[in-house]
């Protein structure tokens, strides 16, 4: 009985599967863009907020510590860590146990004391309809990976009826690994911002244009986050930057958004499309 496609010479099979992993791609990337839920347009003042939104955790956690620079309320100690000047005076919980860590600590110790902080924050932006909850993201992320997986699947056919029949299948096999690699990189990178979460962080951004280029002293935390760690170049607190730049992130633009969220992140075959999709 004729198998179609999968009677096809490698040649022509392989063209073909390069022509469906473009469509399956293109497709992968506009499920988002048409099944994001719409969420609810709230004006967001609050800098936790607009950082986790902007950025995730660890923009949050930058915001935090920034909060804490500009107002003297912590210091830093030879460019490398971070020392709490003034204990006891936190005005959130986050800040209260920054400041309550004995002697000098780094951007880790920083990182891994208060992150989870950031969860109510989180929790506060699905709630006003900003971010997606567990259950949207999740059925986000499958349906994004779905062409990937289809395509996989009609790549495993016809990997198997060449086994069967002694063809040579290694080109098949590079195709499918790489294939899988997309479907993974998809599946973990989707923009968890609702529509009217996207229009929000645009909205603040538009009109705190004016901080990403010159903040004042107390704007300093609502620049980080919504701009990152890059606002503070040519401050007094530029070896703040620098050791988040060392640390692996320089804590501008938009961030990870695969498992906690913030900003879109990009990667390979293709991210997650940018801001709206």
């Amino acid at each position: 009985m004729p198998l179609g496609p999968f009677d096809w010479t490698g040649g022509p099979f392989l063209a073909l599967y390069a022509g469906l992993f473009v469509l399956a791609l293109i497709a992968s990337l506009s499920i988002p863009h048409g099944l994001r839920p719409q969420g609810h347009w709230h004006r967001l003042t609050d800098p936790d907020e607009l950082a986790y939104l902007a950025g995730g955790p660890v923009r949050f956690v930058d915001t935090v510590v920034a909060r804490l620079l500009t107002d003297g309320r912590m210091s830093l100690q030879d460019g490398r860590k971070l020392v709490a000047r003034h204990p006891g005076q936190g005005r959130t919980a986050a800040e209260m146990r920054l400041l309550a860590l004995p002697g000098p600590v780094g951007w880790g110790r920083i990182r891994s004391e208060i992150i989870d902080y950031a969860q109510p924050v989180r929790a506060t932006l699905e709630r006003k309809g900003a971010m997606m909850e567990a259950a949207e993201v999740l059925h986000l992320r499958l349906l994004a990976t779905l062409p990937f997986a289809a395509l996989l699947l009609f790549g495993a056919i016809k990997w198997q009826i060449g086994l069967a029949r002694d063809k040579p299948v290694g080109i098949l096999v590079i195709f499918l690994i790489f294939t899988l690699v997309c479907a993974v990189i998809r599946f973990a990178i989707v923009d968890q911002h609702t529509r009217e979460g996207i229009a929000t962080l645009q909205a603040a951004r538009a009109k705190a244009e004016r901080l990403q280029r010159a903040p004042v002293t107390e704007e300093m935390a609502l620049a980080v986050a919504l701009f990152g760690t890059t606002v503070f170049v040519g401050s007094s607190w530029a070896s703040y930057h620098e050791l988040r730049r060392t640390s692996g992130s320089d804590g501008g633009g938009s961030t990870d958004s695969s498992s906690d969220g913030g900003g879109c992140g990009g990667g390979g075959c293709g991210g997650c499309g940018g801001g709206g999709d």
